[in-house]
């Protein structure tokens, strides 16, 4: 019976350990340049731009980036296509996880697009779904904040 009771409390806390594993997603550090150079860079639409504190970034040449609990996830672009919103869908994946952006160009500046949308962010049953804004160019000093 004791054996019994130590088992069950041990996989009732398995259990709580498990259901406490989310995704979580981080700030990128350290922007690659090839991505500052040429490229998208989104945050959460509650953060300024200013501050340079990006969630995802997305190159020109089919590849992304995010850091998911505190680990740096290269992703690699699979499908891309305009919905019938005027909203860029993105699919990228790498690392066992699935990224979705759909993003819709709010302004346009003669150098750099500012854009709103989503970031969702799946691994296995796991999803989260985030409101998202950003940037994109191809001159790195155009970007807000430089």
């Amino acid at each position: 019976m004791k054996r019994l009771f130590i088992f069950s409390f041990f996989c009732f806390l398995l259990n709580g350990y498990a259901a406490a594993q989310t995704i979580k997603v981080d700030y990128i550090t350290k922007v690659p340049k090839n991505f500052k150079q040429c490229g998208a860079m989104y945050t959460y639409d509650t953060t300024s731009l200013k501050k340079k504190k990006y969630i995802m970034l997305a190159d020109f040449q089919n590849l992304g980036m995010i850091s998911v609990n505190g680990k740096m996830i290269s992703l690699q672009l699979k499908e891309s296509k305009l919905s019938d919103k005027k909203m860029n869908v993105a699919t990228y994946t790498g690392g066992g996880y699935t990224v979705v952006t759909t993003i819709k160009t709010t302004r346009q500046t003669k150098l750099v697009d500012y854009e709103d949308g989503t970031l969702e962010v799946s691994k296995g049953k796991e999803k989260i779904s985030i409101k998202i804004h950003g940037q994109s160019s191809c001159d790195e000093s155009k970007m807000e904040g430089n």
